[in-house]
């Protein structure tokens, strides 16, 4: 964007020590939207400045984050929201130049490797097997739980990048590769513990009065390892858990990328960063909008 007289005026009002002037200032560079970007950054920098430097990057997250909001608010409000899209907006929250092409290029990488070694003849513990050391060891992606967890594993990016990710992040993965295979794998709710599922058929779970498929065995995404609804059972006696029919019943891609946001936002509570907990509450909060 052209440096205009106007936003030059703003620019040099920057350094003002009087924080109501920033904020008057702050809210008028945003309303020219991401296109004034290439001009803040600019300034950052030829300005020696730290008091600017950081009001800068302030109103650049600021312009980004407005960015997401809108995404976001789009994605909640499409009839049949694409998972991997809502995880790539969730990457853009922190990392708005992400590189979505990288991101699809890979999970289309790993759907060609699997589809070659898929046919319609095995059973379904048989294309699970092949996914698992396909997406696990080809691949090598390692998971983490929760107590382990970095910030970094919950941004799709930085799994693509590392290989290493947790049990929402692979989860979103593993199911977006099935879907691609048209295999019948979804996540699920289990009392504290997020899990992937296979189904026994494709099905449209989200059209009312119409039976469930049942499910024929589960998928630890961190590690791949397989249970059957016997071993559910003794976790959850063990635990004394209780499950209702809608812990088996597949999450809407809508709890999907809430449920990543909510673990997200008590991540960075952790952290003490409550200015980005207070963000991602207004981005689930776009889910009841």
């Amino acid at each position: 964007m052209k440096d205009t007289k106007e936003i030059k005026a703003l620019f040099h009002l920057l350094d003002d020590p009087d924080a109501d002037i920033f904020q008057t200032v702050s809210a008028e560079l945003i309303q020219y939207g991401k296109n004034i970007i290439p001009n803040l950054e600019n300034l950052w920098e030829t300005t020696e400045d730290e008091r600017v430097q950081e009001r800068v990057l302030s109103i650049i997250h600021k312009l980004n984050f407005q960015d997401v909001v809108v995404g976001f608010a789009r994605w909640f409000a499409a009839e049949k929201p694409s998972l991997l899209d809502g995880a790539i907006l969730i990457s853009k929250f922190r990392f708005p130049e992400v590189d979505e092409d990288t991101i699809r290029k890979t999970i289309k990488s790993i759907y060609q490797s699997c589809w070659l070694e898929l046919n319609n003849y095995l059973t379904p513990l048989e294309q699970v097997t092949i996914i698992n050391s396909i997406f696990y060891s080809m691949y090598k992606f390692k998971g983490f739980n929760q107590e382990e967890s970095k910030i970094n594993y919950y941004y799709l990016h930085e799994v693509i990048d590392t290989r290493h990710g947790n049990n929402f992040s692979l989860a979103i993965l593993y199911q977006t590769l099935c879907e691609m295979l048209d295999i019948p794998v979804f996540a699920i709710q289990l009392p504290q513990q997020y899990m992937l599922a296979y189904f026994d058929t494709q099905h449209d779970f989200f059209r009312k009065n119409e039976p469930v498929p049942t499910i024929q065995f589960y998928i630890d995404p961190v590690t791949g390892n397989i249970y059957t609804q016997n071993d559910v059972d003794v976790y959850l006696n063990k635990y004394k858990l209780v499950a209702d029919a809608n812990t088996y019943t597949p999450l809407s891609n809508y709890d999907i990328i809430a449920s990543n946001l909510e673990a997200l936002m008590h991540k960075y509570k952790q952290m003490g960063e409550f200015e980005l907990e207070e963000e991602i509450l207004q981005l689930i909060a776009l889910r009841t909008s």
